[in-house]
């Protein structure tokens, strides 16, 4: 491993921080999207719907820049520096992109919250949009930790 630079073990050392906090960010916004629910025809929890919406937009706003990060230095060195991984890390990015996907799919969720017409609908896609989304980045992000010890 001669071939990692110091610059490399200061961004990884960011990339592991990064999973850090955004696994407890998914916890909380997994638990938040628990709580969400619609009773009748009057939207009674406020409170969770705003605290979903403030979880998602934060994750929205981190992620792209962590995967940029992460391929930028993490990925692209590891794949140079041991081969065998180099399949692991070609999967990582391909997951980086279907994790935008996801992203996407819940925020869009998020924003027709905002102004649905039939409540139950928007609330029951913006669950099962957010589980998706923080399944899979639970999923991602545990299976890069395990992957990538020796690195991170």
């Amino acid at each position: 491993m001669a071939t990692l630079t110091p610059a490399f073990h200061t961004e990884s050392q960011q990339v592991h921080a990064d999973h850090t906090l955004m696994l407890r960010e998914l916890r909380a916004l997994d638990m938040a999207l628990d709580r969400l629910e619609c009773r009748s025809e009057v939207f009674a929890n406020l409170a969770t719907a705003k605290e979903v919406q403030f979880l998602g937009k934060a994750l929205a706003s981190e992620l792209p820049e962590h995967f940029r990060r992460e391929e930028r230095t993490i990925l692209s060195t590891v794949s140079r520096v041991s081969p065998q991984l180099a399949a692991f890390t070609q999967e990582m990015e391909r997951q980086h992109e279907d994790l935008r996907g996801r992203l996407n799919t819940f925020c869009v969720a998020l924003e027709e919250l905002e102004a649905a017409r039939d409540l139950d609908k928007a609330i029951a896609d913006l669950k099962k949009a957010g589980k998706a989304f923080t399944t899979e980045l639970g999923r991602h992000i545990a299976l890069e930790e395990e992957e990538l010890a020796g690195f991170l």
